[in-house]
């Protein structure tokens, strides 16, 4: 139970912004939980998102492109952009067009280059234009894949995370990868993913689970290019492909559902 809940704090403190001011023990166990608490950051926070959609919509005559707006800029500050971080950092690191040994020295590099500004740049607008195009098929019909998506999207990262090697023998990735249990992460997505499944069914929202085959292959090709032009997972292309997840499932809504 004490692992669990530092777990669940630990997730908050790494893959959020909401402020966790508490020491917290990092062994197995919690970093485990910490990981298997990850989707469920995701759902809570698409949940947050969702109720102030519902009260803009309700109570205001907000209009759509400026939610679309507020959408994408409450997503960034909820996550504190540590994913967008990961994105423009990837970003940099791949169109440098050098040597894996070079891509990851690119990605230990705090600055940012052309590169990532751009690509950045190019997913948020694309990100806000999805969402609006998605609103202005009715404000409420989109607060299922408001709450759902961020889950589904960093259920696909935790798939990444626990089926990869370390691109670096140093970093935060090699260092939980080295520390959490395969074995009991495995069981808790299991544990998620039936509970999600069974959510959706009764809810009757069945283009989730058309969004989860979507996620499930967009994972696996992001797998074999990762481990072509980095050799393994890090921090930063974690967080990458998080943001890159979300916009394709999106995008899988806008256009084929």
């Amino acid at each position: 139970m004490k692992n669990s809940c530092s777990g669940f704090l630990l997730a908050w403190q790494f893959f959020s912004a909401v402020p966790i001011k508490k020491q917290l023990d990092m062994n197995g166990k919690s970093v485990t939980w910490m990981y298997g608490f990850l989707p469920i950051v995701g759902l809570l926070i698409g949940s947050i998102i969702s109720s102030g959609v519902f009260i803009l919509s309700r109570y205001s005559e907000i209009s759509d492109l400026l939610l679309a707006i507020l959408i994408v800029i409450g997503l960034i500050v909820l996550t504190g952009g540590l994913h967008l971080d990961g994105w423009i950092d990837m970003s940099d690191a791949f169109f440098s067009y050098g040597e894996k040994e070079k891509r990851l020295e690119i990605l230990d590099d705090p600055r940012t280059g052309a590169f990532g500004v751009i690509s950045v740049f190019c997913l948020l607008v694309l990100k806000i234009g999805i969402i609006y195009e998605m609103l202005l098929q009715g404000q409420f019909e989109i607060v299922p894949f408001l709450i759902f998506i961020p889950f589904i999207a960093r259920m696909g990262m935790l798939l990444y995370f626990i089926t990869m090697q370390p691109a670096k023998e140093k970093g935060l990735a090699a260092y939980f990868k080295g520390i959490v249990i395969p074995n009991k992460l495995a069981v808790l997505i299991g544990v998620q993913s039936f509970l999600a499944f069974v959510c959706w069914f009764y809810i009757g929202v069945f283009s989730l689970f058309i969004l989860v085959v979507v996620m499930l292959i967009a994972v696996a090709i992001y797998r074999n290019w990762s481990k072509k032009y980095f050799g393994g997972v890090t921090g930063d292309l974690l967080g990458a492909l998080g943001e890159g997840l979300e916009v394709v499932l999106w995008l899988t809504i806008l256009l084929c559902i």
